[in-house]
C-alpha cells in the first residue's frame, strides 16, 4: 500500500468515513489482499468494523460488487473507489438519493477541463442523460472552462445489484452505469475536493494536500 504524507492512502478514506458516521465496511480486495488485511484488521483501530469479499481473479468494478451481494443487508449503501477521494457530503447526498427513488447515485464533481477524464451529462432535474469517452467536447459545463466528472462515490439500492452478471468481469463505468442512462440513474453534483491517484503527478500532490486536509 502506497504511503500518502506517511498514511496508506485506504487509511484517508477510512478516517473521513468514519468522521462521516460510517460503522460498517465490506472492502472488495484482490491482489495483495493479505497485505491490506494484516494491516488494517478487522478496523477497530480506526473505529470501523470491516468485512473482506476477496477475489480469485480480476472482476472489475462490478464483478466486484456482485462477488460481494451475499454481505450487502441494507436497502441503501454506500459504493466508493479504492484509488479516489471525494469530500462530498453524505448525509446530502443520501437525501437526494432518496427523494429521487433513484436505483443508483452517482457524485458528479466539477472539475477543469481535461483530457485525462471522460465526462458526465445530467438533465436539470438531475437525471444523467449521458457519459462522454475522454477527449470528447460535448459534456463540458460554463463553456469550455469545466466539466462534470464521474468522482467516484455511488449510492445504489440492492436491486442494483440484479442488473450485474454473476461470475464474470464487468465495469460500473463502461457497462452497467450507460445502460441506465435516461432511467433512474442520478447524478448529485458537487463541488467538494477532488483527487485520484491514478496518475504520479496528482499521487505527489496528494503527499502535502491530505495530510493538511486531517490536520486542519
Amino acid at each position: 500500500m502506497a504511503p500518502v504524507g506517511g498514511l496508506p492512502f485506504l487509511e484517508y478514506l477510512l478516517l473521513w468515513l468514519q468522521s462521516a458516521g460510517v460503522q460498517e465496511l465490506i472492502l472488495c480486495v484482490g491482489y495483495k489482499r493479505s497485505q491490506i488485511q494484516n494491516w488494517l484488521g478487522e478496523g477497530s483501530r480506526l473505529g470501523v468494523n470491516v468485512t473482506y469479499s476477496g477475489e480469485k481473479k480480476l472482476l472489475g468494478t462490478a464483478g466486484a460488487l456482485k462477488h460481494a451481494q451475499h454481505l450487502v443487508t441494507a436497502e441503501s449503501f454506500f459504493v466508493l473507489n479504492g484509488d479516489s477521494f471525494l469530500s462530498v457530503d453524505l448525509g446530502e447526498m443520501y437525501r437526494y438519493h432518496m427523494l429521487r427513488r433513484a436505483l443508483a447515485t452517482v457524485a458528479v464533481v466539477q472539475q477543469p477541463r481535461s483530457a485525462r477524464y471522460g465526462t458526465v451529462q445530467v438533465d436539470r432535474y438531475g437525471r444523467i442523460e449521458a457519459f462522454r469517452e475522454k477527449n470528447s467536447d460535448l459534456g463540458l459545463m460554463n463553456g469550455n472552462d469545466f466539466q462534470l466528472i464521474n468522482g467516484g462515490v455511488y449510492i445504489m439500492q440492492r436491486e442494483f445489484l440484479e442488473l450485474i452478471p454473476c461470475d464474470k468481469a464487468a465495469s460500473l463505468e463502461k457497462e452497467v452505469f450507460p445502460s441506465l442512462v435516461g432511467t433512474t440513474l442520478y447524478g448529485f453534483v458537487t463541488n467538494s475536493y477532488f483527487i485520484d491517484i491514478g496518475i504520479p503527478a496528482d499521487f505527489e500532490r496528494a503527499q502535502s494536500e491530505l495530510p493538511e486536509r486531517f490536520t486542519a
